[in-house]
């Protein structure tokens, strides 16, 4: 089945002024936020360039056998970066407003990047969650308040749009999905009104209190979630939209990633539903996280991440590289916590370490109580 790369190859020959923007230019686009475009893109106020120039200047420095070693989950941007570069479709639009932060003490990654088509509207994109463990603790965080980078995605939206009265389409991938809607919410009135979409390809959902809130209640038409069938961190909190399901190639966490996602002509491949997998996970969040306070949930979070962090590993990817010998070692630190979280943990881990089979989804079945339902 196709991919984002075999799109490019079809729809590359056609401007998007030519032929509509669609959910997968949309995808490509927060896809390539994961680029680190560090001196290949103006910062806020420096001026802009052009993604074909982009590419030349990242690539002038990143050669391609570097970037094949990578591993991780987020390797695909670079190549999709070069891609695109290549096409009629996205090698001329304009980029700019490059931030990146990242600052271990107080949990914060954050990175965006403005594109302007060739339509006129500004694609305004969040980087997403990369492959460290630690960056994916951040997803886990939104569940215990306000985080740094929410605050700090407001800001930007607001700051590179003020004054600009340019139309606006805002969106991302993991964690970047989740930014573009808080801050498409938080945004001012005059630039919130100005945005005809917000996209979210598997980010986590929002407290409750934040969905009753006036400025996501103004978007909420706006927004459009797109999650694979297996989606875990798409399922975190409270849903902001109703999620279409799309197709991928790849099995369990496997199917996080962009490159895997199945492209049929100018859209995903729709699936009717969310696997067992994922509806599991969901709810056995939902029931233990959801009546928690959110002190509480921050001793969760932490417990769990500890237990990831047990093998001392940093990515995800050598985690699940790890195979047993990792799932081992976590399921020792996993013995030392409180019963309460165990079972979640494990079944956490089970899917970030190693292949989903239906043996083991009937196994956890059967290990996992849910709270009866009044």
């Amino acid at each position: 089945m196709a991919n984002l790369m075999d799109y490019l190859d079809w729809r590359g020959d056609l401007r998007i002024a030519d032929n509509v923007f669609n959910e997968v230019d949309s995808l490509i686009l927060s896809g390539l936020s994961y680029a680190d475009l560090e001196g290949a893109v103006p910062a806020p106020g420096q001026g802009e360039t052009r993604l074909s120039e982009a590419a030349a200047s990242f690539f002038s420095s990143h050669t391609e056998k570097e970037l094949e070693e990578d591993r991780s989950m987020i390797a695909y941007a670079p190549f999709i970066l070069k891609k695109a570069a290549g096409t009629a479709r996205f090698r001329d639009m304009i980029v700019r407003n490059y931030v990146n932060i990242v600052d271990a003490e107080r949990n914060l990654q954050f990175s965006a990047v403005e594109f302007v088509t060739d339509d006129g509207i500004s694609y305004v994109a969040f980087r997403g969650t990369d492959d460290t463990i630690v960056g994916w603790k951040e997803d886990f965080l939104f569940s215990c308040g306000i985080v740094p980078s929410e605050e700090y995605a407001a800001d930007y939206l607001n700051l590179i749009h003020a004054g600009s009265g340019l139309m606006l389409r805002v969106g991302g991938h993991s964690k970047g999905g989740h930014l573009a809607v808080y801050a498409s919410a938080m945004a001012k009135p005059e630039i919130r009104e100005r945005i005809r979409s917000v996209f979210s390809f598997d980010g986590p959902g929002f407290r409750e209190e934040f969905l009753q809130g006036e400025g996501f209640l103004a978007i909420r038409s706006r927004i459009r979630k797109l999650v694979p069938e297996t989606s875990i961190v798409g399922m975190l909190l409270d849903q902001e939209a109703p999620s279409k399901v799309v197709a991928s190639s790849e099995k369990g966490i496997g199917q996080h990633q962009p490159l895997s996602w199945e492209v049929m002509g100018p859209s995903f491949v729709r699936l009717e539903e969310l696997s067992d997998t994922a509806k599991l996970f969901s709810e056995a969040f939902q029931s233990w996280i959801g009546p928690v306070a959110p002190g509480e949930r921050r001793a969760f979070v932490d417990d769990l991440f500890a237990v990831l962090e047990a093998p001392g590993l940093s990515t995800l990817t050598e985690y699940r590289n790890g195979g047993i010998k990792s799932l081992g070692v976590s399921y020792e630190r996993l013995r030392q916590l409180d019963g309460k979280h165990q079972e979640l943990l494990w079944l956490l881990i089970k899917l970030l370490g190693s292949e989903w089979t239906e043996q083991l989804k009937e196994t956890l079945k059967s290990r996992i109580h849910f709270p009866a339902r009044s």
